[in-house]
């Protein structure tokens, strides 16, 4: 009788010894599953070390907003209205140079799905869509989206092409964009062809461009790095109807200081903010903030 009290004694403690290991084993695995997914969580972009690439993304669509801006002020800026933004001409002389001011006022508006305050201020010669038309734009306390833009972009009408599409220049200069995580600068050159929309120039959902260009910039992490549009990017301006993301396809490679190449794909058509990046042989998505 003493032996078998002996044996369920040590079975019982081998049951409780067994427990215990399976209970620290699932408690070191959990633990370990919800760390990474926690680090994940936390720093996605750090975990990948994608920086530039969502960086770039993102004051590449600020420059884009800031485009799409101006288009419209040229259009509408003969319209007088009583919220805003609000359009002011100066020196209104076909002969010389003029200045058009955004004004969206000192504090947040939304408009076209952005909020903004401050100017924009553009010195131009023409309408942006004549042949050696003309634009300089500056900033003035401008915030989109509650980050500071500062710099210059500069845009010329180079004329029709030899299958006579109009052909734009686009140089972007010491453009900063102040976020959250940092500041990010831009120092590009953008060669834009309207392959679609100009018979209608007082309209500007219905362009479509075919563009390539290069560039060099820096993250908001401080990290440099170096752009270039591999396969041209059509920008489709109708997707503003139902998204603040236009560009439909293309690839742009983001060389990051010390790391290797991203690659950026804008993907087949879709109006979408999705685009997806090889990095290290790996596959990731970002999306456009």
């Amino acid at each position: 009788m003493k032996n078998i009290n002996i044996t369920l004694h040590f079975l019982h403690m081998r049951k409780q010894y067994n427990i215990k290991k399976l209970l620290i084993i699932s408690s070191i695995i959990l633990t370990a599953i919800y760390s990474c997914e926690d680090e994940n969580l936390i720093n996605p972009i750090d975990q990948r070390n994608l920086h530039s690439s969502n960086d770039y993304l993102l004051i590449q669509k600020t420059i884009i907003d800031i485009e799409r801006e101006i288009e419209v002020g040229f259009i509408t800026s003969e319209i007088t209205k009583k919220s805003p933004p609000y359009y002011t001409k100066i020196d209104a002389d076909t002969a010389n140079q003029d200045t058009l001011i955004i004004d969206f006022s000192e504090e947040n508006c939304l408009h076209l799905g952005q909020l903004k305050r401050g100017e924009i201020v553009i010195i131009y010669n023409a309408f942006i869509y004549d042949p050696g038309a003309t634009t300089r734009i500056s900033f003035k306390n401008f915030y989109i989206n509650n980050r500071l833009v500062e710099g210059n972009i500069s845009s010329e009408n180079m004329g029709p092409n030899i299958i006579g599409n109009q052909v734009f220049n686009l140089d972007v200069d010491s453009l900063s964009l102040s976020t959250e995580n940092g500041v990010i600068n831009l120092n590009a050159n953008y060669n834009k062809e309207l392959i679609s929309g100009y018979s209608t120039k007082y309209q500007y959902l219905d362009n479509v461009y075919l563009t390539s260009g290069s560039g060099t910039g820096n993250s908001g992490n401080g990290n440099n790095f170096e752009m270039t549009i591999t396969d041209s990017l059509t920008v489709t301006h109708s997707c503003f109807e139902s998204s603040g993301c236009i560009i439909t396809q293309g690839k742009v490679v983001i060389t990051p200081n010390s790391y290797q190449d991203r690659i950026l794909d804008y993907g087949d058509s879709l109006c979408d903010c999705k685009i997806d990046v090889e990095a290290n042989s790996n596959n990731y998505l970002l999306i456009v903030d």
